[in-house]
């Protein structure tokens, strides 16, 4: 339930900075074309992020699972990218701007994406110390990538069907271990 009310408020959050403040960032396109650039990082990190949700421990069938699948599948990326991506970061590259000098990652990327990973400390009253530092260890990372290629193709469509990709595999991976 927890999650769900973080993700209402993101929404909010969001909604609010582009209704009051006016704020706008690029959205991109659904076709083929405007999505072009995000088909390399989709398969590589859906890929090794389905490497890893294999080699970890199954967790049993929940009651609540097609609400879950739901959840993840539909409204977590697209209202963390719009949140994280599309204001946060672009807001931050207006701000902060330059880039670190290897690498060619804008200084406000990095920055969002460790408050990407620090937002996920809101998992601790649900799992242990150690599964919530490595998540947020972990989407600090995703965070950075999401981010790099954000800046890259200005299409935040292909952020959150990436975002959608790691966490349907994270939920669904772990389901079919089990049963």
């Amino acid at each position: 339930m927890v999650a769900y009310a973080s993700h209402a408020w993101y929404l909010a959050v969001g909604g609010g900075w582009v209704l009051i403040f006016r704020l706008r960032f690029p959205l991109g396109g659904l076709s083929w074309q405007a999505l072009r650039g995000w088909f390399g990082p989709w398969f590589i990190v859906g890929g090794l992020y389905l490497l890893l949700a294999l080699v970890s421990p199954g967790r049993p069938l929940g009651h609540a699972i097609l609400a879950g699948l739901i959840f993840q599948g539909i409204v977590v990326g697209p209202t963390e990218e719009v949140l994280f991506r599309g204001l946060i970061q672009t807001t931050l590259n207006r701000v902060i701007g330059g880039v670190i000098p290897f690498g060619r990652i804008r200084w406000g990327t990095i920055v969002a994406a460790l408050t990407f990973g620090l937002a996920h400390l809101a998992n601790l009253p649900h799992q242990s110390l150690g599964d919530t530092l490595a998540q947020v260890a972990f989407a600090a990372v995703v965070g950075l990538v999401l981010g790099h290629y954000y800046d890259r193709t200005r299409n935040l469509w292909g952020a959150a069907i990436l975002h959608n990709i790691i966490d349907l595999t994270s939920v669904l991976v772990p389901l079919l271990i089990v049963h």
